[in-house]
């Protein structure tokens, strides 16, 4: 008997080939902090890689803020022919109990995991979850061939940028054309929110993938296992996606990129396409380096709404920017600071205290002294008006970073119950270290306090911090 228009559309539905593309579910809870501010940029690339390359395929997108209840009910209900998830070193515990859930519901789903801690260490990922294959680097091409030879019925072993059980296989290229929009349609910016901003919808825009500096802390593999380091899109696609994202109700967007004046001539000429657009109450924030700011380019930022700069400073001491690679002075970073309160742009410094690094084979690292003077110049600054938000960490040996290495080789790394993952440095005290792990906390909490970003989402992570600080 012949079908009906209906049936045969149920039934071409449910032959559809489904991918699933998820975050670790961070729940509810995570509302506020940094995962749930944006959706996951490299998630949404790719799917609109793959989607304009297979059109047949429908793409689901299980978001942060999701529970793991709801993530894995989602997941069950989907019933994908892929499922894959990107993840970081510090969330791979939670990334590797969902994976195992999934695997739990009996699909037969490629199983796929990508992100800094897939490409970091995939062997880590393939010994301790339930997954075929990772992918190393950059993710659209490598994904979309994975689909493709999934869909044909081709064995998925030996594509370029994967690692499984079997192999590891050659590098792939990086994209030499960057000029096309994430998959925007899939978002609804209700469930996003940034504790710092102007407007009330904001999102993140990716100008630039990677960054030319090497600086010792910093572990940015999936970016720079293969060169260029660095890559700009045209200044008219960018202004393509802020005109889109304006039309979408967005008033307020973070140009996320490591370093937005990478090139002081290609971000004039980005600010000149925006400013093109006049767009009226649109806002922006963006990251820079100290060292590469004119007046010019301070002005062009002014006139186009950008309000907020984020700048890693670091440390107030000349000896260890050297030592860890940052390629500033404490020079530059005043001399930036006074003209961007010129143009009456605000800025977000970031800090970070203990740092380490290696001179001609000798371990050498942030005296307390130090960073004792590098609190006193963040407190001086705030004071000032110079910085308007501060935020700080103690250095972490991250796996695959410079710092990563050197902890291993000198046997610093260290957890400490109270301070968390740090170094214990030669020299310096637990105490000495808890002295000013206190300081920045209450440094950092007065300033949430004085400058609004205590909200209702984040003060309990404010009263944890405060009876912390009690504790110490």
């Amino acid at each position: 008997m012949a079908l009906s228009l209906e049936e045969e559309d149920m039934a071409s539905a449910q032959k559809k080939f489904k991918v699933v593309l998820a975050d670790p579910p961070f729940g509810i809870e995570a509302k506020g902090e940094a995962v749930t501010e944006s959706p996951n940029l490299g998630i949404l690339y790719i799917v609109a890689y793959a989607k304009k390359r297979l059109p047949e395929v429908e793409f689901f997108y299980l978001e942060p803020f999701l529970s793991m209840e709801e993530h894995i009910a989602k997941a069950r209900s989907i019933q994908p022919d892929v499922y894959a998830i990107s993840f970081t070193t510090t969330r791979k515990e939670l990334a590797y109990e969902t994976i195992g859930k999934v695997k739990g519901l009996g699909l037969k789903a490629l199983m796929v995991a990508g992100g800094a801690h897939p490409t970091i260490d995939p062997t880590d990922v393939l010994n301790n979850a339930k997954v075929d294959v990772c992918i190393v680097g950059e993710g659209e091409e490598t994904f979309y061939e994975l689909l493709k030879n999934t869909i044909d019925g081709k064995p998925v072993s030996d594509v370029l940028g994967t690692v499984n059980t079997q192999k590891r296989n050659d590098m792939r290229p990086l994209l030499k054309d960057l000029d096309f929009l994430p998959a925007w349609e899939m978002i609804d910016f209700e469930n996003y929110d940034i504790a710092v901003s102007k407007e009330k919808r904001m999102a993140y825009v990716l100008p630039i993938r990677g960054c030319p500096n090497y600086c010792t802390f910093c572990s940015n593999p999936v970016w720079k296992l293969t060169k260029p380091w660095v890559r700009m899109r045209s200044p008219k696609n960018i202004a393509e996606e802020v005109n889109y994202l304006y039309g979408r109700g967005i008033r307020e967007i973070y140009l996320r990129s490591d370093t937005f004046n990478v090139d002081v001539d290609w971000c004039m000429e980005v600010c000149r396409e925006i400013e093109k657009l006049n767009l009226k109450g649109m806002t922006f924030q963006c990251n820079l380096r100290a060292d590469k700011l004119n007046n010019e380019l301070a002005q062009k930022l002014a006139s186009v709404g950008v309000w907020l700069v984020h700048i890693g400073i670091e440390s107030a001491n000349d000896r260890v920017l050297k030592g860890i690679g940052k390629n500033i002075t404490n020079q530059d970073t005043m001399r930036t600071l006074r003209l961007l309160k010129k143009h009456d742009i605000k800025v977000y410094g970031f800090l970070m205290l203990y740092n380490a690094w290696e001179t001609n084979g000798k371990l050498e690292y942030e005296t307390p002294r130090e960073v004792s003077k590098t609190l006193r110049f963040a407190k001086k600054s705030l004071n000032e008006g110079l910085i308007e938000y501060i935020s700080w960490s103690i250095a972490n040996p991250l796996v695959g970073s410079k710092l990563g290495e050197i902890a291993k080789k000198y046997d610093i790394a260290h957890h400490n119950v109270r301070i968390g993952n740090c170094m214990k440095l030669p020299s310096v005290s637990e105490r000495q270290m808890i002295a000013h792990v206190k300081q920045g906390m209450i440094l950092q909490l007065l300033n949430g306090i004085q400058k609004g970003m205590i909200t209702k989402e984040s003060y309990k992570r404010a009263a944890q911090k405060a009876v912390k600080i009690l504790n110490m």
